[in-house]
């Protein structure tokens, strides 16, 4: 009969249950699968002339047989001492519980088993038993004959409890080891982020299809125009999605043992949290989990492990890269990107002297920007013509460009200065080489001496925190031998083309396409400030600022500084 498990009555007191488990940390054991230990205990009890219960109830129990999945070494260690003197602790495996509860309250007579530790791997589970059986319950197991009358039968049975508990510690131990060689040799052990294929654990290549959409996520968002929500907005736009995954089987389908296999994996759109893991990710630029650090309630995230370099994939972005999203996520850059919205040139580029932003609007086919200033600006008019804003820029690109008395004294004094320059530019160059085989050996050092240095004293910690500060040093040593890349008559040759072909930058701002003229004014600008129908401030960018600050028809001479 199909029941409830509170409407079971004492109709099957005379009646046995059938108790079959595998192991999920011994599932290659065919002589523990659930077939085989129905099939052998089904055989001994019609042998025996044990009559099984007609029961079933669903999710527990199908005519009188219960299949459980569940490593039997798992145990929750807490317990509660109660004030009657009685502990109470938490027996993970429903079924197994909910047989317990038959047998003490004498709704079956009793229970067959395969052997000791497929009803036990653990010594609270060994108490229960025993006392099942001191109660009256009547406990079989069908390769195994312990004489419960006996000190020896007793004896039995305990030892055979031992090396249940025994084959589960050395499973457990075996597993651990196994895991800790692995890491050792730079392998993942957990599932990739989107980007890439799982494929073994020294195998996770990249995904074509997501890793060119997610190398742009971080790219993008290097910029500071973008949050996690517009980010997601549009990956969702380009048909990026989270890697192909089996839903959670609910309580009932474990219950019914339910194999997750069965279930279709299936994609769901990416979200704000999955942007936001992302660009947290340090499998990105080549490196794995090794292992967690010592339990510190400060760290979080990415910061809570030590990590490594991995054998199992390739970087999908390089490290400046992904320390400037770092860093960008710890300033908490808000967007100015709105990807939803309608495209306006310069949404967010401009500011009243009140510190408002300027935001567009359309009249009688014009664009136009308004400011809502704040009580007491002393701004007259907070409407701005676009027109008005692109003559505005238009006259400050003008002046980017050398004036032709700059040029002539740059190329009058240019002999004397360069020879100067490429002198001292050699010898930094010297300088830098040095520092860069110096950080290099350093840093396999590291490599070679882990073992050394940990038994040295070192702790994991500290050699990942220097291996990492010495990567840091040796991409500014880099950077800057790039800096120093050119000679000196190239950079001045350099310099004197860049005048030309800004020389009519105006004229191409003019000309140029809208998306055109926000990326160059974000290019230039980082700030423009309006009064009055007329731009009062402006802030250039790194490399603009000398240009556009400079001294020009002042009379003052121009000297290249060595």
């Amino acid at each position: 009969m199909t029941m409830k498990s509170d409407d079971i009555g004492k109709e099957h007191a005379n009646d046995y249950i059938i108790y079959d488990r595998r192991s999920i940390d011994d599932a290659d054991n065919q002589r523990n699968s659930l077939a085989y230990q129905e099939q052998t205990n089904v055989k001994f009890a019609k042998e025996n002339n044990l009559p099984i219960a007609k029961l079933t109830v669903p999710g527990y129990c199908k005519d009188g047989i219960i299949n459980e999945s569940h490593s039997g070494y798992a145990e929750d260690d807490d317990f509660i001492l109660n004030a009657d003197g009685t502990v109470q602790y938490k027996v993970d495996r429903p079924k197994f519980l909910w047989l317990v509860r038959l047998l003490k309250e004498k709704k079956i007579k009793g229970v067959v088993f395969l052997v000791w530790d497929r009803a036990s791997r653990n010594k609270p589970d060994d108490v229960l038993i025993k006392r099942l059986m001191k109660l009256g319950s009547d406990i079989r197991f069908s390769h195994a004959d312990y004489d419960q009358g006996t000190s020896s039968g007793h004896l039995h049975m305990d030892i055979d409890g031992m090396f249940a508990a025994h084959y589960s510690r050395v499973v457990s131990e075996k597993i651990r080891q196994a895991y800790e060689k692995l890491r050792a040799e730079g392998r993942c052990l957990y599932n990739s982020p989107i980007g890439y294929l799982d494929e073994g654990s020294d195998n996770k290549p990249l995904d074509p299809e997501r890793a060119p959409a997610v190398k742009r996520i971080f790219e993008l968002y290097s910029t500071g125009e973008w949050s996690f929500r517009e980010l997601a907005k549009w990956a969702r736009k380009q048909g990026l999605t989270k890697k192909p995954m089996r839903r959670k089987r609910t309580k009932q389908e474990i219950l019914d043992n339910l194999d997750l296999a069965s279930l279709d994996k299936r994609t769901r759109p990416v979200d704000e949290k999955t942007i936001e893991y992302i660009l947290h990710s340090r499998f990105y630029i080549g490196e794995v989990k090794l292992a967690k650090l010592a339990e510190n309630e400060t760290l979080r995230g990415a910061d809570a492990y030590i990590y490594g370099p991995s054998t199992a994939h390739e970087p999908l972005i390089d490290r400046t890269l992904f320390r400037k999203v770092q860093a960008m996520l710890k300033s908490r850059q808000k967007t100015v990107h709105h990807i939803d919205k309608d495209f306006y040139t310069y949404r967010t580029m401009l500011r009243c002297t009140c510190g408002r932003s300027f935001s567009p609007y359309v009249k009688k086919g014009i664009i136009y920007y308004r400011s809502r200033c704040k009580a007491g600006c002393g701004n007259p008019d907070a409407n701005l013509n676009e027109s008005e804003i692109i003559t505005a820029i238009s006259d400050i690109m003008k002046t980017i460009a050398f004036t032709k008395e700059e040029i002539e004294e740059i190329e009058a004094e240019s002999h004397h200065a360069l020879d100067t320059i490429s002198a001292r530019r050699s010898k930094t160059l010297d300088d830098l080489h040095a520092q860069q085989r110096r950080i290099i050996a350093d840093i396999e050092y590291l490599t070679k001496n882990r073992i050394t240095l940990l038994r040295s004293g070192a702790t994991p910690e500290s050699i990942v925190a220097d291996a990492k500060d010495l990567e840091g040093q040796l991409d500014a040593v880099h950077a800057r031998i790039a800096a120093e890349g050119e000679s000196a008559p190239e950079m001045l040759r350099f310099i004197l083309r860049f005048s030309e072909l800004v020389e009519n930058a105006s004229l191409y701002y003019e000309l140029a396409t809208e998306d055109e003229k926000r990326l160059l004014t974000a290019t230039v600008f980082s700030e423009l400030v309006f009064a009055d129908r007329e731009l009062v401030k402006y802030s250039p960018k790194d490399g603009f600022e000398a240009l556009l600050k400079r001294p020009v028809n002042t009379g003052a001479p121009f000297r290249i500084r060595t």
